[in-house]
């Protein structure tokens, strides 16, 4: 049977993650990994979970309710919380503004079938994330990469794309996912300026938004928006979406997050989800709904003190050991530091024999990059490993960068 004769255009258009591929080869133990950007399970409110479960179980017909059948928006509670905490001076949102979700992941694939005709152009960060440009590849998308720099988006580089013809931006301006940078101000606020002069649609993914651990981010887009059009005009006039998940600050696992929309986008999204799996699970949104509303903000705060640690080991072990011509990005939040090797470096191999004499694990940077190119980038996740095991790793990974840079200039 040929199968791949029947496949249809857009299952033909879907790549294999690099990242899901590389995860199989680190089960053994053995291996040190900065690879998988996955939050620490040890850190997940397992008790808190524990005792919300408990109370579920203890009423029969609350129970029987997480067990059953719900509405497609989402759970209302749930819903209520999340537009409650996402409002802003200028942006008032309501349920109908909502949308919960298996995870962010779903919602980039309910937007990207809701926005994104096939062979459409659309804007994306170089580098971005990998799992958005799986999501934009089953559209059939065309890609025009944006310039950054250590403040993010160069402005430039996306107003050519506007001119040239993108109508739709995917951005994390927020500790970014693989470049660890963020928007300066500054430049958000040209985004939403920019936005609107080309009318151009802006999908907001702001997953790492609460893991900040110098000082908080700038104003979201979608606030900044609120303030640009002015107070009760974001539902008919607004062209930022916002993608939220608990995902990175509880626990990945229950598969819960959220789309913003206004509500004529929104009343689209549910159509397509009620196709897609009817409903998240009830059960999931209880829990996340509980957790969020009773320890959500002091488990963060735990958080940004294990991670910011963390971030502060692998930045100083690299200033410290890294040779001359290597560059990394300093995050001030997230899970992520870039390094970009010398040119004539390819990061593919390098991982080969970090796995084989090392036993360390990171992603070359190549895939996160939307028309090819960026061999000579990895990214590396502090995230899952102890400061010390950090310092111990980026040590060995600079020693392995060293020998193979005098390699190949000998």
């Amino acid at each position: 049977m040929n199968w791949e004769a029947k496949f249809s255009s857009d299952a033909g258009a879907i790549k294999a993650s690099e990242i899901r591929e590389l995860l199989k080869v680190l089960a053994d133990p053995g291996i040190m990994s900065f690879a998988g950007g996955i939050p620490d399970p040890a850190l997940f409110p397992m008790l808190q979970a524990g005792r919300i479960a408990e109370n579920l179980a203890a009423e029969p017909d609350r129970d029987c309710q997480a067990m059953q059948y719900s509405q497609t928006e989402g759970y209302p509670p749930l819903r209520h919380w999340i537009a409650e905490h996402h409002s802003t001076p200028c942006v008032t949102l309501g349920t109908e503004n909502i949308l919960v979700t298996n995870g962010a992941q779903q919602s980039l694939m309910l937007l990207a079938s809701a926005l994104i005709n096939g062979g459409q152009t659309i804007a994306v960060a170089e580098p971005t994330y990998l799992g958005a440009l799986q999501v934009f590849g089953t559209r059939r998308a065309r890609y025009m990469p944006i310039e950054t720099d250590r403040d993010g988006l160069v402005m430039e580089s996306l107003e050519s794309a506007c001119k040239n013809g993108a109508r739709l931006l995917y951005t994390i301006p927020d500790y970014q996912n693989p470049g660890g940078f963020s928007l300066s101000e500054d430049r958000r606020r040209r985004v939403v300026e920019l936005a609107h002069r080309y009318d151009v649609t802006v999908l907001e993914d702001a997953a790492y938004r609460s893991l900040y651990y110098d000082a908080p981010p700038p104003p979201s887009l979608l606030e900044l928006e609120g303030e640009y059009l002015g107070p009760g005009q974001w539902d008919d006039r607004g062209r930022i979406i916002q993608l939220g998940t608990v995902s990175k600050t509880l626990m990945p696992g229950l598969r819960v997050g959220w789309t913003i929309a206004p509500r004529i986008l929104l009343e689209r999204l549910v159509l397509l989800k009620q196709a897609s799996d009817l409903h998240t699970a009830t059960y999931n949104q209880i829990l996340a709904h509980e957790l969020a509303r009773d320890i959500l903000d002091r488990h963060v705060g735990t958080l940004r003190q294990v991670y910011g640690q963390r971030r502060d080991s692998m930045v100083s072990a690299l200033q410290q050991y890294l040779p001359d011509g290597v560059d990394f990005t300093e995050p001030e939040g997230g899970m992520f530091v870039w390094l970009t090797l010398p040119t004539g470096m390819d990061a593919k191999p390098l991982l080969e024999k970090a796995l084989a004499e090392e036993k360390l694990a990171f992603v070359p940077g190549a895939a996160f990059h939307a028309n090819g190119g960026g061999e000579n980038t990895l990214r590396l996740s502090f995230a899952t490993c102890s400061a010390e095991d950090i310092t111990d790793g980026m040590k060995r990974l600079s020693a392995l960068i060293r020998r193979e840079y005098l390699a190949i200039a000998a």
